[in-house]
């Protein structure tokens, strides 16, 4: 079996054991809530407190709505995977 093919049957495999345990109703996601709510809340203190930081430093840039828009949406997408934990599909 050559690596290409067996790279995809891993990948194959790893997204059918991730479907079959993901939670598929409201009530198997609930365990999951307050861990998903603790890390957004964790990433999201980060992203407030390098805004402050800037706006402290005296950047006029760093008051405008746009900017820290675009701050919370980089360490959204950074960190998605951490936010994500369990809930996160395997990395192929």
């Amino acid at each position: 079996m050559g690596k290409k093919k067996r790279q995809e049957k891993l990948k194959k495999k790893a997204l059918k054991e991730w479907e079959a345990r993901r939670p598929k109703t409201f009530r198997q996601f609930l365990p999951y809530l307050p861990g998903i709510f603790l890390r957004t809340t964790l990433v999201m203190t980060a992203a407030v407190t390098v805004i402050v930081v800037l706006g402290a430093l005296g950047l006029p840039w760093a008051a405008h709505f746009w900017f820290q828009f675009a701050v919370y949406l980089a360490f959204y997408l950074a960190f998605q995977r951490f936010i994500m934990g369990p809930l996160a599909p395997p990395k192929v």
